[in-house]
């Protein structure tokens, strides 16, 4: 927190283009306030924006669909003189949130990472897919099962098939639903 207390006013209109508009006051660096306004979705949504500035009775017309977008939203902080921390309404939320970045941040990396993994998984199952294909024509080109009797090229040519067969991998592979056609 910083030692300086902010007045943060925010003014956004809604889709049919009434104004509204509150403030609030807080003890946060400006840019923990941004943040914290950015994942509460004020800018996105006029009920959020509606519920941090307090600003319900100040819009012209009551609107029941709470998911109307904002068409724009404005930002103001000033250094306030004339309040105190009592009247910080939204200090504890934004600490809470502060508090539980990191572990955010942690769930979208493993999240991103588990995603990437599950992708590559596929490719990989693609290649041996390939793979045992490759070695099914193989086998049908040179015509025998006996590998002692290939040339040194050819066995070098198997082995390399017959490893990559054998990939295994102990992360749980993902469900894949198979995609169905219907004909025209």
């Amino acid at each position: 927190m910083s030692n300086k207390i902010l007045e943060v006013e925010g003014n956004a209109k809604k889709d049919v283009r009434e104004m509204g508009g509150g403030s609030f006051y807080s003890a946060h660096k400006q840019e923990d306030i941004e943040k914290w306004l950015e994942h509460m979705d004020v800018e996105e949504y006029v009920h959020m924006f509606d519920q941090v500035f307090n600003c319900e009775d100040e819009w012209e017309e009551y609107v029941e669909d709470e998911e109307i977008v904002s068409n724009s939203f404005e930002l103001e902080f000033r250094e306030s003189e004339d309040a105190d921390e009592s009247e910080c309404l939204h200090d504890e939320e934004i600490q809470e949130f502060l508090d539980e970045e990191p572990k955010r941040e942690r769930d979208a990396g493993v999240q991103r990472i588990t995603y990437q993994l599950k992708d590559l998984i596929g490719n990989i199952d693609g290649i041996k897919d390939t793979t045992i294909q490759l070695l099914d024509d193989f086998m049908k080109v040179v015509k025998t099962d006996d590998v002692e009797n290939l040339s040194e090229e050819e066995k070098k040519l198997y082995q390399t098939l017959n490893d990559m067969t054998q990939l295994t991998l102990k992360y749980p592979k993902p469900e894949v639903e198979k995609e169905t056609y219907e004909p025209f």
